[in-house]
């Protein structure tokens, strides 16, 4: 007898992009760097400081593990203890910027907080640094007895230019398929999703720092999000660092994932400027294995849903997942080097050619000559994704491919 449970666990939901039924080549592990040119040696700047992030998703100081509320005692137990997993990740120079996701402000579940204001205090008593807080509230709840004010944080020790907060847009309805069995369930989960914008001086030269938390459960919703903040806060020639929780995982993991295998979210957030710390650590060590790098679940990490993602005048130099069962996540801590002008042009040649094979994988496997309506999928790719230059650089094949698929 086939059981709810049977339908459940081989379920893929859908994306804008991906196909659930993807053949065996398809399906199998990719690593762009393999097929992409050696990883350069990169020559650093030692007119600049080292710039060292965090990024981490505090489950609103809950705990490991799903609950309605928790003693405020606890909750200042988990956070503090939090904050001395950060304190620690750079032993002799405290961190410059810290991401929080998953932020109570001031809610009754979590004893009426200000959950970033506490970790910067608590930073601060083991750093002698000072942190300045950046809110960015996503959602409240004013029911009685239920109250919640929830959403993003960064904390930062350098002065700032500007500091914004923002929503991300609503995808437009297309045809697609729905990515949810059911359109209750969607509504239901649909948890509105912002963009905290500092820019910060960090030593004469202007850093954007972005700070997201994805959507969790639908991935086309994710897709869009995720071309949403490249198109709207990502600007060409400015250095930029994004950070947060981005609820999906490296591409050659996707397929790992239970139900998720589908999801090209991180192909789009690296189809532009910006490379991920992770595939940058990886193909400079030649492994494959992600496993270091898994943030969630946090008491035995499995996958690496917790990310940093900078544009290519930074190169990532260390990587490394801190905490423990503090949250339901642990964090990750990276430390940037700035690259001279010629380092960063043989950077930005890796990454194209990792991009390249991005593209290429999505042509092969998304975008087959069985895919209806090929031509509408291929002008997504062009207006909400980096991967527009690749289009026109092949414009007539991806013309005919085009053209062929709608006759």
């Amino acid at each position: 007898m086939t059981t709810l449970t049977d339908f459940w666990g081989g379920y893929q939901l859908a994306s804008t992009l991906g196909r659930p039924d993807a053949g065996a080549f398809c399906s199998a592990p990719s690593f762009g760097w393999e097929h992409a040119a050696p990883f350069p040696q990169l020559e650093t700047r030692n007119d600049l400081p080292e710039l060292r992030v965090v990024t981490y998703n505090l489950h609103s100081g809950l705990g490991p593990r799903w609950r309605a509320y928790a003693d405020r005692r606890e909750v200042e137990r988990n956070l503090a203890g939090i904050a001395e997993r950060i304190a620690v990740a750079s032993p002799g120079t405290p961190v410059d910027v810290v991401a929080l996701n998953e932020v109570d402000f001031g809610s009754r579940r979590s004893g009426w907080m200000d959950q970033a204001e506490f970790i910067a205090a608590e930073l601060e008593r083991r750093t002698g640094q000072s942190y300045t807080v950046e809110r960015g509230e996503t959602w409240r709840r004013k029911v009685p007895g239920l109250e919640v004010r929830f959403g993003n944080a960064v904390l930062f020790r350098h002065s700032a230019l500007s500091m914004d907060a923002r929503m991300l847009r609503k995808p437009q309805k297309t045809s697609y398929a729905s990515a949810f069995p059911t359109g209750i369930l969607d509504k239901f989960l649909n948890e509105p999703r912002g963009v905290l914008h500092v820019q910060i001086q960090f030593f004469g030269h202007p850093v954007d720092v972005l700070v997201t938390h994805l959507e969790a459960f639908n991935p086309a919703r994710r897709e869009a999000q995720a071309a949403d903040l490249l198109r709207r806060f990502i600007e060409p020639g400015r250095t930029s660092i994004l950070l947060g929780d981005m609820n999906t995982v490296p591409t050659a993991l996707t397929y790992e994932r239970p139900h998720f295998a589908a999801d090209r979210t991180h192909d789009v957030l690296t189809s532009g400027e910006l490379a991920d710390a992770r595939i940058v650590a990886a193909a400079r060590g030649g492994v494959s294995d992600f496993s270091a790098w898994a943030t969630y679940p946090a008491p035995a990490p499995v996958w690496a849903l917790d990310g940093s993602f900078a544009t290519p005048d930074l190169a990532p130099h260390d990587v490394q997942v801190i905490g423990g069962d503090e949250s339901d996540h642990r964090g990750l801590s990276v430390t940037y080097a700035w690259l001279t002008p010629e380092a960063k042009s043989a950077f930005v040649r890796w990454r194209d050619a990792v991009r390249e094979r991005q593209f290429v994988r999505i042509i092969d496997c998304d975008l087959s000559d069985f895919v209806p309506d090929k031509h509408r999928y291929l002008e997504w790719l062009k207006a909400n994704t980096g991967f527009a230059s690749f289009l026109d650089r092949l414009g007539d094949t991806v013309k005919e491919m085009s053209l062929g698929n709608a006759d």
